[in-house]
């Protein structure tokens, strides 16, 4: 009996939540966007333009000497020269050189008693264009060797091996 009172009761509230209860209200505003779907397949390649026309020869000399003019490379000089020693079995030892451009090259020697022969590209502390310092700091066995490189303007970069640098902070020049 009591199992058949609870099928008529969950029946009773089933049909009366399905009836409808009135009118509905006014629409609501709008809701967010949702996320956007999945790109689709790439389209067919469009048709080819017309033709450029050519730049003269008089305009490409002048474009051309004004490039050479302004290249990185042509006002570029080196401003500092320090030496280095990284590892203690076998220690590697050489001079690296900065330019004001902020590459960094490395003459790495053959050994604690021979001077190397070939000077290689380390890398570029950063887009700067005014760098004139490069020092390093170890004086122990027991010293982490750091490298700082500054700039005019005053922008202080550091480093512990040379090719990660980072800035360190900017010294505010008068």
């Amino acid at each position: 009996m009591r199992f058949l009172t609870t099928i008529v009761t969950t029946l009773l509230l089933l049909l009366t939540g399905c009836v409808p209860q009135g009118s509905a209200g006014p629409q609501g505003p709008p809701g967010k966007d949702g996320l956007p779907g999945k790109p689709g397949i790439q389209g067919m390649t469009g048709p080819m333009g017309p033709a450029g026309s050519s730049v003269s020869s008089d305009q490409l000399q002048k474009i051309e000497a004004f490039l050479a003019k302004n290249n990185k490379s042509s006002n570029e000089h080196i401003v500092a020269i320090e030496s280095y020693t990284f590892g203690l079995a076998p220690r590697i030892t050489g001079f690296c050189f900065l330019t004001s451009h902020g590459r960094i090259f490395k003459m790495e020697n053959k050994n604690t008693q021979v001077l190397g022969e070939t000077i290689t590209l380390v890398g570029e502390i950063s887009d700067h264009y005014d760098f004139v310092s490069l020092s390093r700091i170890a004086y122990g066995e027991d010293i982490k060797q750091y490298f700082v490189a500054a700039t005019q303007s005053g922008v202080v970069f550091t480093t512990d091996d040379l090719k990660t640098w980072k800035v360190q902070g900017n010294i505010p020049l008068k």
